[in-house]
């Protein structure tokens, strides 16, 4: 995949530590929406060219992502957008549902009706996305939804813990982006883990938790084995 400029990243008038948290949510963006698909070289003098800005605040939120496992340094090419692999996936999705669990109790048994409203909010703006074939966006409020759960549970040390992982998640979502059938079957099993909460049954949300975790899972696995990722490596 080539790097093609982009003049929406007009940020030459940005002051230096807003052009650095500007490269970071904007690259970091583009990579989650699919822009950069798994493989791309992320080459600084051309990501310079995309953004408007030196290679200063480009290479910092480069050096960030890394960090954060949104990108991997691969000696020889440099910066890609990773790979994963099915190792990867039941590591990452096997603690986010355990989290998740975890945060669903507590949130039960904090339960108010501002919880209630904040969770139904989120899944009529994902409904909204979908129904304008906007699978990115119906992803992000997705994330929002379980965001809130884990919020919402008010464990600050969950909170710290879920975020890290969630960047990774969000990795993998990543690459499915253009399956809508598989969003329709999301936002159905985000309504059951809302109804199981709005009955405050623990277990029900549990166990609603648990069929969406091991749907996302064995879609992923199955991706994997039929060989359908592409790796698009930049010339």
């Amino acid at each position: 995949m080539a790097i093609q400029g982009n003049d929406k990243y007009d940020s030459l008038q940005q002051p230096a530590e807003s052009k650095q948290a500007l490269a970071y949510q904007q690259i970091k963006e583009d990579i989650l929406n699919n822009t950069y698909p798994e493989g791309t070289v992320m080459v600084e003098r051309k990501l310079c060219d995309i953004y408007n800005m030196s290679r200063s605040p480009i290479r910092n939120a480069l050096q960030q992502l890394t960090h954060e496992g949104l990108l991997s340094f691969v000696p020889g090419k440099g910066v890609v957008v990773p790979s994963f692999t099915t190792e990867d996936i039941l590591e990452v999705y096997d603690l986010i549902e355990i989290m998740q669990n975890y945060a669903v109790t507590s949130c039960i048994e904090k339960c108010t009706e501002e919880t209630l409203q904040d969770l139904r909010d989120s899944l009529i703006h994902m409904r909204q996305a979908l129904d304008k074939g906007d699978i990115y966006q119906g992803t992000q409020w997705d994330q929002k939804f379980h965001e809130l759960i884990v919020d919402y549970s008010h464990n600050h040390r969950l909170k710290n813990i879920y975020a890290q992982l969630d960047c990774q998640h969000r990795l993998f979502i990543a690459t499915i982006l253009n399956d809508m059938p598989l969003a329709e079957r999301s936002y159905l099993e985000h309504r059951t883990i809302l109804h199981a909460i709005e009955e405050r049954d623990v277990a029900a949300a549990q166990d609603a938790i648990k069929v969406h975790y091991q749907t996302i899972k064995q879609y992923y696995i199955n991706k994997l084995v039929t060989g359908k990722y592409n790796l698009m490596i930049p010339g």
